[in-house]
């Protein structure tokens, strides 16, 4: 096994889930969530070619901004990796707030490890996805769609920045 992908696989983890968003009610506004990696999975080798791999993660978040600012999201993301690059095969998560709480599911995502001197640094991302379920305070929310960005700030851990649709 090579170290590369397991690198790979924890930034997986980090990354997105996410793209786990949790964002202003009204549409077009914004919300910042700042993430660590809680659980990675060592990216499982698919054959076939070299660097080709799943990875599963889970993350948690605390967000600023929006309907569940303070709030708590957890999520799971599972990407394959084709080298350097990983597609979202699946993403999915909770915000919980007093008063608030959404579901999402990501429909689409990508992600790139960023490279300096051969070396991996970090990764960053992009993604979309449609809160499936919005209570309380955030109960205008259901339904919609969001996009997000995302990047590592250090080891484990990524920030990622969400607009409504």
């Amino acid at each position: 096994m090579i170290r590369r992908p397991q690198l790979s696989a924890f930034i997986a983890v980090a990354a997105l889930t996410l793209g786990s968003a949790d964002v202003f009610a009204q549409s077009g506004a914004t919300a910042r969530l700042y993430c660590h990696a809680v659980g990675a999975s060592t990216p499982e080798p698919l054959g076939g070619r070299e660097g080709h791999a799943i990875a599963v993660g889970e993350i948690t978040c605390r967000v600023e901004g929006g309907a569940t600012d303070g709030g708590v999201l957890t999520g799971t993301t599972i990407y394959e990796w084709d080298k350097g690059v990983a597609t979202m095969l699946s993403g999915i998560g909770v915000t919980r707030k007093p008063g608030a709480t959404t579901a999402y599911q990501h429909t689409e995502g990508k992600q790139s490890l960023v490279m300096v001197d051969g070396k991996v640094t970090g990764a960053t991302g992009s993604g979309r996805g449609r809160y499936t379920l919005a209570t309380g305070a955030a109960a205008s929310n259901n339904g919609k769609t969001y996009s997000y960005t995302f990047r590592t700030t250090a080891p484990g851990q990524f920030i990622v920045d969400v607009k409504n649709d």
